[in-house]
């Protein structure tokens, strides 16, 4: 997640060039791809009326959890593939679900590489969905991710509604 504090006009301007970037540009273009990539992943989303939903978050998680049983200190890139199809998803729901905010390219560690986030107006950290399905796989909770959807919902500002 990233800081609470108000951004130099400098680091503004960056940040807006990153959000025109080719490659969250191209990202984006994939979503809708990728959210049907996620449901043959995943069968139990393709059963559900709304797949973007709790439900959905559990199928999701429920699926993680059964392809990394023992999860090590290395994954594979077709690993890395799936769980970033899962974040996806995760991160549709999350959107789906507050009614407000958007995807942006950011980094939001330093060292990490730029990515997806999702920004809400009026909370003040970035919510990463990548991060979000390296919870379930390695802290092996039930229902992390309907925790995590929740507390979002009760940050939920004005502007939100």
């Amino acid at each position: 997640m990233g800081e609470d504090q108000p951004y130099s006009e400098i680091e503004q301007r960056r940040l807006a060039k990153q959000q025109k970037s080719p490659e969250f540009r191209a990202w984006q273009d994939r979503e809708a791809d990728d959210l049907a990539r996620l449901r043959d992943a995943v069968p139990r989303l393709a059963e559900l009326d709304d797949p973007w939903t709790v439900d959905g978050l559990a199928a999701i998680e429920d699926a993680a959890l059964a392809r990394f049983p023992n999860p090590g200190e290395t994954v594979t890139d077709d690993e890395m593939a799936y769980l970033a199809l899962c974040a996806r998803g995760i991160g549709h729901t999350y959107l789906r679900a507050m009614g407000c905010g958007k995807w942006v390219w950011v980094q939001i560690l330093d060292g990490n590489p730029i990515g997806a986030a999702l920004e809400f107006p009026g909370i003040g950290v970035y919510v990463d969905p990548e991060e979000s399905i390296r919870r379930v796989v390695f802290g092996r909770e039930p229902a992390t991710l309907a925790r995590e959807l929740h507390t979002l919902i009760t940050w939920d500002t004005p502007v939100c509604q």
